[in-house]
């Protein structure tokens, strides 16, 4: 019997676990699989995913939406593409619906399915879940590896993520593992997260509004995103934030000189000129109107008065003393209020990580690594990362399965 060591039980881990299982029963190879995780309970992070609703995939899957080598992760989609990976889900009893922009959510709209399905089909397979088990040592042992000293095995597969959110699973201990092996691990920084800002504004913590946010670092507009942004006590965040929050993170842990600032559009939907005539239009509807109510029907009252602040305009006068040069500064910050960055939150507070396991170092059809034979790595640990929108899970999915099938295949010949 040959033995399938799999390290993380996340996503890309539980995939990889159940495609080598049903692939080794489909090629009639005895193989046992075995997860381990270093928490009492796997799939944690499964269960944080999209508000607890779990964005599994994304119907469009677009690969400019990711980042990374583009070549290598066609690669894997172009074998368990999005139809492969909606009949994977179908195969375990789930079924999706599918919401604004191609995201894909479980019927159910609770993560907590998602990882039952995972657990039931495993159990069915007869995987085998440890817990409460850090793998912190993988060795070459004869023609396979030993693991802690202890777990021998033919085929290890590496599915322990990145930095991000420690506490559901990923520490960054598999990056030790694969640079024993001498893979080169690139940089690593936080990616969709909070972005801070030097000039804080506590009094619009909590407050939600539809915005455009640029990066602009020296000078270039190197991210932009729009959306819901949500205020904080730091800064930004929200999804747009988040998605542009590599290019920030990305500077910082670079060490790039220079300055970035976010630049702030409050109003995306409304032209410069639209801005300053409906200013105009409520000043000469209602001239006695207190200033801190003047934007209160195009945005949140909180959101207006901070604006009302940036512009220098005293709150409590009334719109009829606004002179033609208030309004246009006024206009000006609605539509471009500029913010100076001094960085992101850290990998605790992010979702994803950028940066990992150089892919030049792996075969782009069987996630196997070139230096070792045996050893997979997919998921996270790989130096792949995607926006919002089901694409990081999408790239879970369908690496775990693709290293998965490979190991096993890898015994038939």
């Amino acid at each position: 019997m040959k033995t399938i060591s799999v390290i993380g039980g996340g996503a890309s881990g539980f995939a990889a676990a159940i495609e080598a299982a049903r692939v080794s029963r489909e090629m009639k190879i005895d193989v046992k699989v075995n997860i381990y995780e270093r928490l009492p309970k796997a799939g944690k992070k499964i269960l944080a995913t999209g508000n607890g609703r779990c964005n599994v995939l994304n119907s469009r899957n677009d690969i400019d939406n990711y980042n990374g080598d583009r070549k290598f992760i066609s690669s894997v989609f172009s074998q368990y593409d999005v139809k492969s990976n909606i009949e994977f889900f179908g195969s375990l009893g789930i079924c999706l619906s599918e919401e604004d922009d191609g995201r894909l959510y479980p019927m159910s709209n609770q993560a907590s399915t998602v990882l039952d399905a995972l657990r039931f089909e495993a159990e069915l397979l007869g995987i085998e879940i440890i817990c409460d088990t850090k793998i912190t040592s993988v060795k070459k042992h004869n023609d396979g590896f030993i693991l802690n000293d202890t777990f021998y095995c033919d085929a290890v597969i590496v599915s322990g993520g990145g930095k991000s959110a420690p506490v559901q699973g990923s520490d960054g201990s598999c990056f030790n593992i694969l640079s024993s092996f001498g893979v080169r691990i690139k940089p690593c920084f936080p990616s969709l997260t909070g972005i801070m800002f030097k000039k804080k504004n506590k009094d619009l913590k909590g407050t939600r509004a539809a915005g455009e946010i640029l990066i602009v670092d020296n000078g270039r507009v190197v991210a932009a995103s729009s959306g819901e942004l949500q205020y904080t006590d730091y800064g930004v965040s929200g999804i747009p934030a988040m998605e542009v929050s590599r290019a920030v993170s990305g500077h910082f842990a670079k060490k790039v000189q220079g300055k970035v600032v976010a630049a702030i559009n409050s109003l995306p939907d409304f032209t410069p000129e639209e801005i300053y005539d409906y200013i105009l239009r409520r000043k000469q509807h209602n001239p006695s109107l207190l200033c801190e109510d003047l934007l209160s029907g195009v945005m949140p009252k909180k959101l207006g008065v901070a604006k009302l602040h940036s512009a220098g305009i005293d709150i409590h006068s009334p719109v009829s003393s606004l002179n033609k040069n208030k309004i246009a500064l006024l206009t000006e910050i609605i539509n471009s209020e500029i913010f100076e960055v001094t960085g992101t939150l850290n990998f605790e507070n992010s979702q994803v990580t950028a940066g990992g396991a150089d892919t030049k170092m792996f075969d782009t059809s069987t996630l196997e690594c070139k230096k070792v034979k045996g050893l997979y790595a997919c998921g996270e640990v790989l130096d792949v990362d995607a926006r919002c929108g089901g694409y990081n899970l999408s790239w879970a999915w369908s690496s775990g399965r693709c290293a998965g099938a490979a190991a096993v295949k890898s015994f038939g010949v």
